[in-house]
C-alpha cells in the first residue's frame, strides 16, 4: 500500500494457501534488488509494468497508466518500497452470506 492506501502491484501467481503466499512475499522482498522492470502496453492507450526475476514475472501493476512515464515511476516506487514492505498478519475471512 502507498500513502494513499492504494496498492501498486500484485503477485503474478496465485497461491493455494496462506503459507505459500507468505513465503513468496518474503522471497520477493529478498529478491527486490535483482528484479528488473518490463513496461508493456496493456491497450493502445495504456501501459503496465511487470517486475521480473530472471525471465520469471513476479509482480505486476495493479492498474493501467495512461503514460509510459507514469508506469515507469510507479514501478520505481514499487521497487523502492518492496524490500521494506511489512507483511501483515491477516487471517482469511469467509465470504459474507445473506439470508
Amino acid at each position: 500500500m502507498t500513502t494513499n492506501n492504494r496498492d501498486l502491484g500484485r503477485s503474478y501467481t496465485s497461491y493455494p494457501d496462506l503459507a505459500s503466499c507468505r513465503s513468496a512475499a518474503h522471497l520477493a522482498r529478498e529478491q527486490a534488488g535483482q528484479m528488473r522492470v518490463a513496461l508493456v502496453r496493456s491497450s493502445a492507450t495504456a501501459w503496465r509494468w511487470r517486475l521480473l526475476t530472471g525471465d520469471t514475472v513476479v509482480v505486476v501493476a495493479s492498474r493501467d497508466y495512461h503514460r509510459r512515464l507514469q508506469a515507469e515511476r510507479s514501478a520505481s516506487v514499487m521497487l523502492s518500497l518492496l524490500p521494506e514492505a511489512e507483511l501483515l498478519e491477516l487471517g482469511l475471512q469467509r465470504p459474507r452470506t445473506w439470508s
